[in-house]
């Protein structure tokens, strides 16, 4: 037994683990075969669950513990905690949220106490705060007699950061790395009855620098704890190698099975069983345990293992869309052919290789639809089986095929929920140093860390087909640390490929090159490189926060047109708030900031948690239609053939493409739809051509219609699977097209005969015609009301120019809406004011002058035409041209809060914004007010719809007003003003309205995220300052004439 340095090994960067068992595959110490072919670990009755109530107490430093380990310690003020959990989210200590900075201010009487930026000290590894939350655990478990004649271990999935273990008040071990799993054999600690499990855990320690992760600081016992007996001589650990034979039908299949170095282990042999996926025995093989190493030849395993091979005439390859799997059985046989021991996984037929700068999943292209997924719950780290499987339905329903665990391995049950379910993996090294940037990557003092943590990994989780790519990390510069971790990892594992992004490093250290959100244009510069022809993979791109998500279309046009580019990894896949309570008990998700934390990042903004396309209920964020539609595997598009003049279009042709891994067109049905004015009113099924993956052919499919004077006709083709898969739902589709066909024939105007218009002019011009009534403000321009009968229609209008935050509205990197502020403060005044009537219209013409905060005034005009029939608006504006950006220019509409019914004839049924169409197509659609707002978290803006030709707000009874546009406009239906999401920090903070602001735009903004960290609108979309000019008409509904 090694001496213990119990003060000490936490601050010791010379110490990572003590008395920590060698990583390898999860035991499931199987008593039998049949219990084997289960790969169900947790029915093992050799593998117990240690979950539960633990007895915990919180200290402010690791100086500070007592003997709380001794079993005759009384923990009387020790109080009850949930394990697995984190001890933050329990009532204990308070959770923390950095991006970049590390937790702590360190003390002024350190040698680094040197002021840094935002006021923070300058970090110092391998120094630690005095202040170091220390949580303390103790348990009891009962012990069967039978099982001290086995070697017994305790394996922690996770707990974070570092740990000592006690059994029975006897150092048993300390461990760091908070995302593997650790092991510990304690056979000679136990006793018969009765045992006392004890655990002291560090919040940070030296393994901390390690981790700075964009998350949380979350501490405790968070993932499952278990007893695993296994018979003195067992199998130790066994890796699997399982590829078809392509171009060929049939398969290979070799293991390497690692038995307990124990008297007679080179007497032993292995027998390997494999069975199909509908549990026949496909095979099986023998072979002796090697009794030394044969090092001059790789045909040999090193000592102590033996080698199996099957080799199978036909197998079904796994990929994302096929997750066929394979049952693997080992089976240790003692010197007298007896069973001692039974292991097994499930395997999957899986090729990974790189051809011409082109990943190939089994000899095909393979397009990855990804997204980084940090592991989270609502209530922390803690995640369950059933979230995590719904997890993978949801993004199976949005066509995502990949996963980048950012920034760390997942717990176990993650891999395999993935393997059966069909998501591929980057697996991730917990290894971040970015609030150091490179430094530690380049010291050779913490090269064991890195190596240590690599190979941990791989060791742990070489068995899962899943994976198709070890990462280094992220975001930790890079340097000869991570030359070492490449060169053990590339040697060990030559099935998978080896990644790593951060500052851009060479051939020698990663297969890919996956520079983060890469505008357009640096991905063509990549692609273009004569020298380097590496796949291009992004490992986080679309960045999303608040509400955004725009620009993803111009990705898959790249996968289309450049074979080496072959997608990336949206950020992220989950908002990482915490379950809260406000004083009156009302539940809401909580980010950085609202547990009155000690510390809070000073350098970003805190709801950067929140960057998910779901909600911490998996709810769908807006964006995730957009992903749904753009990631699709099959789909149409309009076919254009291209000429002197441009692209010549003919309706009804298209081209359908094949994109998939494994599935054909075949399993697709189509159904043909005509629309008119938005309405639909054919529907006929369609026959698709057969195309295999990767296959595209010319479609023709026409519905003839007449057309009608004056009406807009569109073709819409939807495809959807024959079978709906098991992950959908009811309404899913797979993808689909909508494109515009000539017009009707033009219709004469109708024009209405109204009645006489009365005119009273002072400081309100009040304007009568009929049953209506209109009042200006004469100082201001300003739309005071519109009146039917003495009821209000519209309670007030005004011009409008700014939106709710997108937090990517600004103009550069992180200048958090630098652009938007320009606006959100106006002053408007009236110039000059024209009033001109005749018998039965009035025109009051205003020119404005718009002063915004800290900016250029300019002009603005507003002519209002007034009759018994409606109120028409134009407005018009010329934004000086130093302006970059304007979020909108339109008008701000005041309704009453009763006008919640909602129909219009645009883009829908979600919301969209310029870049951002994908999802969405044109029809006319009913929703409501309420409906049409989404709780992001901080508000944001939303519930936008483009391109809208009318809409109609209107109570119960169908009293309101329908809005017209001259030209397409951008609205968005809301019970809040613009001021009132600026204000809020969470949804709960939106106080409720009787009113119902509606925004109509001439021009709103593209809502962002495709271009950071650069630009984060495409300047060539961003519109800035010029002329700007809208035209609407307002008509009352419901009431008399």
């Amino acid at each position: 037994m090694k001496a213990f340095d119990q003060k000490s090994a936490w601050l010791n960067p010379d110490i990572i683990a003590q008395n920590r068992v060698p990583a390898h595959t999860p035991w499931g110490a199987y008593p039998s075969v049949e219990q084997a072919r289960t790969c169900d670990r947790t029915a093992s009755p050799r593998v117990r669950s240690l979950d539960g109530r633990y007895d915990f107490k919180l200290y402010r430093s690791p100086d500070d513990v007592d003997a709380f380990y001794l079993p005759d310690y009384v923990p009387s003020d020790f109080a009850p905690i949930d394990v697995p959990g984190n001890w933050e989210t329990q009532g204990f200590g308070e959770p923390i949220y950095t991006n970049v900075v590390y937790p702590w201010r360190l003390d002024p009487g350190t040698p680094s106490a040197v002021t840094a930026r935002a006021g923070l000290q300058a970090p110092n590894p391998p120094e630690l705060p005095r202040d170091n939350p220390t949580g303390c655990y103790r348990k009891t478990f009962i012990l069967p007699e039978d099982d001290l004649n086995r070697d017994l271990f305790i394996r922690f999935d996770g707990v974070e950061t570092a740990f000592y273990l006690w059994i029975n008040g006897q150092m048993a071990g300390y461990a760091e790395d908070s995302k593997l799993p650790v092991e510990f054999e304690i056979s000679q600690f136990v006793r018969p009855g009765e045992n006392l499990l004890t655990l002291q855990v560090m919040r940070f320690a030296t393994g901390t620098w390690f981790e700075d992760q964009d998350y949380w600081y979350l501490s405790g016992i968070y993932r499952q704890v278990w007893l695993i007996a296994k018979p003195k001589l067992h199998i130790a650990d066994y890796q699997v190698v399982a590829e078809p034979d392509l171009p060929g039908a049939g398969g290979h299949f070799c293991a390497d099975v690692m038995v307990s170095r124990q008297p007679g282990y080179a007497d032993c042999r292995i027998r390997a069983s494999l069975y199909g996926p509908e549990g026949r025995l496909l095979g099986e093989a023998e072979s002796a345990v090697a009794a030394r190493a044969q090092y001059t030849t790789r045909e040999q395993p090193t000592a102590g293992a033996a080698r199996v091979r099957i080799e199978l005439d036909q197998v079904c390859p796994w990929t994302p869309e096929t997750p066929v799997l394979y049952t693997a059985v080992f089976t240790l046989l003692d010197s007298g052919g007896e069973a001692a021991d039974h292991e097994a996984c499930r395997v999957g037929f899986k090729k990974v290789e790189i051809q011409h700068g082109v990943v190939l999943l089994n000899g095909k292209r393979l397009r990855v639809c990804g997204v980084n997924r940090h592991e989270h719950g609502p209530s922390g780290r803690t995640v369950s089986l059933a979230h995590m499987r719904e997890e993978i339905r949801q993004m199976k329903r949005m066509h995502i095929n990949a996963v980048r665990t950012c920034h760390y391995p997942d717990c176990p049950e993650w891999y395999e929920l993935c393997d059966e379910l069909g998501i591929l993996l980057v697996c991730e090294c917990n290894l971040e140093t970015h609030g150091v940037s490179g430094q530690l990557s380049h010291d050779p003092e913490y090269a064991l860390h890195y190596l240590d943590r690599a190979t941990r990994m791989v060791r742990t989780y070489k068995n899962h087909v899943s994976i198709y790519a070890w990462s280094l990390g992220n975001e930790s510069g890079f340097g000869p640390n991570h030359a070492a971790m490449t060169g053990f990892i590339k040697e060990y594992d030559k099935t998978r490929l080896c990644q790593y992004e951060s500052g851009s490093p060479g051939k020698n250290i990663s297969d890919i090159r996956g520079d983060m959100y890469a505008p357009v244009e640096r991905i063509l510069e990549m692609l273009a490189d004569p020298v380097d022809d590496r796949p291009v993979i992004l490992v986080e791109y679309l960045y999303q926060i608040c509400n955004s998500g725009g620009g993803l279309a111009q990705f898959r046009d790249l996968l289309e047109r450049y074979p080496r580019f072959q997608g990336g990894f949206v950020w992220d896949w989950q908002d990482k708030s915490l379950l809260a309570e406000t004083p009156d008990g009302h539940a809401y998700w909580a980010y950085g900031g609202d547990f009155g934390e000690s510390f809070t990042d000073p350098e970003v903004p805190l709801f950067m948690t929140n960057n998910g396309i779901v909600l911490p209920d998996l709810t769908w964020k807006p964006v995730a239609r957009e992903i749904q539609a753009v990631y699709a595997p099959i789909w149409l598009e309009e076919r254009r053939d291209s000429n002197a003049r441009g692209s010549a279009r003919d309706p009804g042709r298209f081209v359908l493409k094949n994109r998939s891994q494994t599935m054909s067109t075949a399993d697709v049905r189509a159904e043909a739809v005509l629309r008119e004015n938005g309405v639909a009113v054919v529907r006929q099924a369609v026959v698709l051509p057969v195309l295999a993956p990767g296959e595209s052919a010319e479609w023709v499919c026409r519905l003839p219609h007449d057309k009608k004077p004056g009406c807009a006709y569109h073709l819409e083709i939807n495809l959807r699977w024959k079978d709906k898969p098991w992950y959908g739902e009811d309404g899913d589709i797979l993808s689909f097209i909508q494109i515009e066909l000539p017009d009707g024939p033009r219709a004469e105007p109708v024009i209405k005969l109204a009645g006489p218009v009365l005119v009273t002019d002072g400081d309100q011009i009040v304007l009568r015609a009929g049953t209506l009534a209109a009042t200006l403000d004469r100082a201001s321009g300003q739309l005071l009301g519109l009146e039917q009968n003495g009821g209000s229609l519209i309670r007030g209008a005004i011009p409008a120019f700014s939106r709710p935050p997108t937090g990517l509205d600004c103009q550069e990197g992180w200048g958090w809406y630098a652009q938007t502020r320009v606006f959100r403060d106006l002053a408007i005044a009236a110039l000059d004011v024209q009033l001109t009537t005749a018998d039965r219209l009035a025109m009051v013409r205003f020119q404005l002058l718009v002063t915004p905060r800290a900016a250029q005034p300019f002009p603005v005009f507003l002519t209002y035409r007034f009759d018994a029939a409606g109120l028409a608006i134009d407005i018009g504006a010329l934004v000086p041209n130093q302006v970059e950006m304007v979020p909108r220019v339109g008008l701000c509409f005041q309704l009453n809060g009763a006008c919640q019914q909602l129909r219009y004839w645009g883009y829908g049924p979600w919301e969209c914004y310029p870049d951002r169409m994908a999802c969405v197509r044109l029809g006319q659609f009913s929703s409501t007010v309420a409906k049409e707002h989404f709780p992001f978290n901080p508000p944001s803006e939303n519930g936008g719809h483009e391109k809208t030709h009318w809409l109609e707000l209107t109570d119960a009874d169908g009293r309101g007003v329908r809005i017209l546009g001259q030209a397409p406009f951008h609205f968005d239906a809301r019970f809040h003003d613009v001021a009132a999401y600026w204000q809020a920090r969470h949804e709960h903070e939106l106080a409720p309205s009787d009113t119902v602001t509606l925004h109509i735009d001439g021009s709103h903004a593209p809502i962002g995220s495709n271009m950071a960290w650069s630009t984060v609108i495409d300047r060539r979309e961003m519109p800035g300052g010029g002329s700007y000019f809208q035209s609407v008409r307002i008509e009352p509904l419901g009431g008399e004439p």
